[in-house]
């Protein structure tokens, strides 16, 4: 997915990613302060937040070095990718976007660096959690890449690339340091 999204990154923007691109920016600009609060899930600062509702979740170093050590460096790993491929933000690329507040005028757009941070701390805990948190999870993840095509931040390509860089980030980081075991996840179910 990453290679693939890379190579579609320097091309010429394909039609259908600019429609899909305008069919999500176009929309009302009034969704823009409902999904500015979970888009920053992906920021620099989420890993911090998650992590520390991690700890006080599952008291596991764990999970909690994953997500903050997993997002920081997913979002370091995102600006390499960037300075690589050199993709413009949409307004760079497009004859016109749908401005939003915080909608980026300067940098690079591929990878989204919110969507892969948001991707790895979802990768790094997605053993600790059951299927109904993982959907949350998911979802969460999604609205942060659906919210950065919204504000006008980044193409839908420039996502995937993140989402794909994100799990990437988070499948290192449990290779690494391995997944809970039985008895790491019975001991979270104790304390809830």
């Amino acid at each position: 997915m990453l290679a693939g999204s890379a190579a579609t990154a320097q091309r010429e923007v394909p039609d259908l990613e600019a429609q899909v691109f305008h069919s999500i920016n176009d929309l009302p600009a009034s969704l823009t302060p409902l999904l500015w609060p979970p888009m920053q899930i992906g920021s620099l600062w989420g890993p911090v937040a998650v992590g520390i509702a991690t700890w006080r979740r599952w008291r596991s170093w764990r999970a909690t070095a994953g997500v903050v050590i997993g997002g920081v460096l997913a979002w370091q790993l995102a600006k390499v990718i960037k300075a690589l491929i050199k993709r413009g933000r949409p307004a760079d690329v497009l004859d016109r976007i749908s401005w939003r507040p915080g909608t980026p005028r300067e940098g690079l757009g591929f990878v989204s660096g919110h969507t892969t941070v948001a991707f790895a701390m979802l990768t790094v805990l997605w053993p600790w959690t059951d299927r109904a948190e993982r959907s949350a999870m998911v979802a969460a993840a999604l609205v942060v890449a659906f919210s950065r095509i919204q504000v006008g931040a980044h193409l839908p390509v420039d996502t995937v690339g993140g989402a794909a860089l994100g799990v990437i980030v988070g499948e290192l980081w449990r290779t690494v340091v391995g997944d809970p075991s039985d008895a790491d996840l019975a001991g979270t179910r104790e304390r809830r």
